[in-house]
């Protein structure tokens, strides 16, 4: 059982006051010249006591009452469904970049990076109605274009919303930054992704690398990126990968790529958390990773959930109603005056 704690226990102080129906106890007393031959009335000595024991208790839970006595909630393991996910979305200008087009068929349109990653996104979001969703849009600064809620239409708002806009700088670290500070001051109730959907070509710095990793760290939070690129880039989980598709020579090309995505992944990998890296060039491999990522988010979650102080002052003030009534109906039955 909890100990019992008290929130002003400096009013305790005030319990010998408890001791003030001793010395009167408010009972009309009469005058008379003398009882020594009258018999003994054990009921009247019963009944002053009683109704100086009541005063008493009337007194102790007041005061009790006013200290506020509570004992603490403790906590209790659940087991929580779903997931916490913050998409990042990248919308620089080379998310405008058509990806690779499986279907040979005449009438097939192209399709950017960024309308193939809002159209599975959207898709995502419809299988996952257990999840929370928020969305953070960047290129050269973050934007918080939808909070992390239960508001699913809000969430598909915010993607369908985001928009190519060619910057020149693409600043990765701040984005996830403020992705990740979606889960400040929430409760850890289920698991929390951090969804990068991005094409790369971002650098981040060695500072901002170590408060990255105390940030995912602090939030318990698992970082996935959705590597999406054209087709014609290499792989970066083979660690190399095109500049911008221009004729540069061979050790150019090494230094492009160790500055780049490579780096990138690497970068994410060494940062000593949960993470995985999805590789897609096509609408059909973003699907695929989608999936992917569903499987891995959709393990059951446990958690500690702290459970509410029991607050006890509400029952001793009750007491004291109770008791206050009593002594009130006492008093209406009390001799008023002594009838010769």
């Amino acid at each position: 059982m909890n100990a019992l704690h008290f929130f002003k226990p400096e009013l305790l102080w005030l319990l010998p006051l408890a001791l003030l129906p001793l010395i009167s106890y408010g009972v009309k007393q009469f005058s008379f010249p003398g009882l020594e031959d009258w018999p003994k009335d054990f009921l009247s000595d019963y009944l002053r006591w009683g109704v100086r024991a009541l005063a008493m208790l009337t007194l102790i839970c007041l005061i009790i009452a006013a200290a506020a006595p509570f004992t603490e909630g403790g906590t209790v393991t659940r087991v929580g469904e779903g997931a916490e996910i913050v998409v990042v979305l990248d919308r620089s200008g080379s998310m405008s970049e058509n990806l690779q087009n499986n279907d040979q068929s005449v009438n097939a349109k192209p399709i950017s990076k960024i309308e193939a990653s809002r159209k599975v996104l959207l898709k995502f979001m419809d299988q996952r109605p257990a999840d929370t969703f928020g969305v953070v849009a960047f290129n050269a600064a973050p934007i918080r274009v939808a909070p992390l809620s239960a508001d699913r239409e809000l969430a598909k708002a915010a993607l369908q919303s985001a928009e190519t806009n060619s910057s020149g700088f693409t600043a990765l670290n701040r984005a996830l930054a403020m992705g990740l500070d979606y889960f400040n001051g929430r409760p850890f109730t289920a698991t929390r992704l951090i969804m990068l959907v991005s094409d790369g070509d971002a650098v981040i710095e060695g500072e901002d690398r170590v408060i990255l990793k105390q940030l995912f760290k602090q939030y318990r939070a698992k970082l996935i990126w959705v590597y999406v690129h054209a087709g014609v880039e290499k792989n970066i989980l083979n660690s190399v990968i095109a500049g911008d598709n221009e004729i540069v020579t061979n050790a150019e090309m090494e230094k492009i790529e160790m500055d780049q995505n490579v780096a990138m992944n690497r970068l994410f990998e060494a940062l000593e958390i949960p993470y995985q890296a999805f590789e897609v060039n096509s609408e059909e491999g973003l699907q695929h990773a989608v999936a992917e990522i569903e499987r891995a988010t959709n393990k059951p979650t446990r958690y500690e959930y702290r459970l509410p102080r029991q607050d006890y002052a509400v029952y001793f003030y009750l007491m004291a109603m109770l008791l206050l009534g009593a002594l009130f109906w006492l008093k209406q039955i009390e001799i008023k005056a002594w009838k010769a």
